[in-house]
């Protein structure tokens, strides 16, 4: 059986098909901003899912979003980064007009299932998904399930408060972790002190500077605190601030293990640098539903 697995990011939508083996047999990737443009995002949501799935037989649809959610998962509370995305009941609305079962999570979730069976992790553990994209998302399995916590918003690492920072964040904060980590920060910083660099140049030619250093080190204070907190068997970092050319790995794992409690966690702590392929939450949103809806 087949399964429309959709990922909604801070800046990219991704559609695909995949088959009953994990296989994505079709993929799209287009702006957010192409696919939500009109008054309504459910409308625009549905008019993409039917544009992208004509002649194609499919039996459930995955959506993983960039935002909190309700405890039970049907409906979109805040998206941080996509302002329009605020109190949506998404499977009410799409089961009704698309007839097929929708399963939403959160985008990160579904990044961390896939991870989880592409590194082959025991599911009877604490493991943690952090991924540094536009923002910071993150996800926590214990025995296999998603940390939800009272009302459904657990796991929300990036919004973090920061002393001292009086930065905008879009979850309407100020001072949250990911307003000043991660890639909004860097590409802010690129465009007031390096109109010159390309964005995916700015490790390659400015990481010895101390504006960029800051970001590595806010960086390791990310993942230092959920290591703190919850002394996971792992770790899954992934995201694309990672995946830059030239970022410097030794220097956020130094950062790391200089704010990790000692002896333990630190001496036992497994880090995992996960791959950043263009399906994963498409495909672990799949491997999410299938699970959910025991198909």
């Amino acid at each position: 059986m087949n399964i429309v697995g959709i990922d909604i990011g801070g800046t990219n939508f991704r559609i695909g098909l995949v088959d009953e083996c994990g296989n994505t047999k079709k993929l799209e990737k287009v702006k957010v901003g192409s696919v939500f443009y009109l008054n309504d995002p459910l409308d625009d949501l549905v008019r993409k899912i039917k544009d992208f799935t004509k002649d194609i037989e499919y039996q459930a649809i995955s959506i993983g979003f960039p935002a909190t959610m309700n405890l039970n998962r049907t409906k979109v509370i805040q998206a941080p980064n996509i302002a329009f995305m605020e109190n949506l009941p998404v499977c009410e609305v799409l089961e009704e007009k698309l007839q097929v079962p929708v399963v939403t999570e959160r985008d990160v979730t579904f990044a961390l299932y896939y991870d989880v069976k592409k590194y082959s992790l025991p599911e009877e553990e604490i493991i943690c998904g952090i991924y540094f994209g536009t923002g910071i998302g993150n996800a926590i399995l214990i025995n296999g399930k998603p940390l939800a916590g009272q009302h459904g918003c657990a796991g929300e690492i990036g919004h973090i408060p920061v002393f001292g920072s009086k930065e905008p964040c879009g979850c309407g904060n100020f001072g949250c972790i990911e307003a000043v980590a991660g890639g909004k920060a860097l590409a802010k910083i690129q465009q007031e002190f390096y109109p010159d660099t390309l964005i995916e140049d700015m490790f390659s030619k400015h990481s010895d500077d101390l504006i960029v250093k800051n970001i590595v080190e806010l960086m390791a204070n990310t993942v230092a605190t959920e290591v703190n907190i919850l002394d996971p068997a792992y770790v899954l970092l992934g995201g694309g601030v990672f995946k830059m050319k030239d970022f410097p790995i030794e220097l956020f794992e130094e950062f790391v293990q200089k704010k990790i409690r000692k002896p333990l966690p630190l001496s036992e702590m497994k880090l995992i640098y996960a791959d950043d392929e263009k399906d994963k939450s498409v495909v672990g949103g799949a491997l999410y539903t299938r699970r959910k809806l025991r198909m």
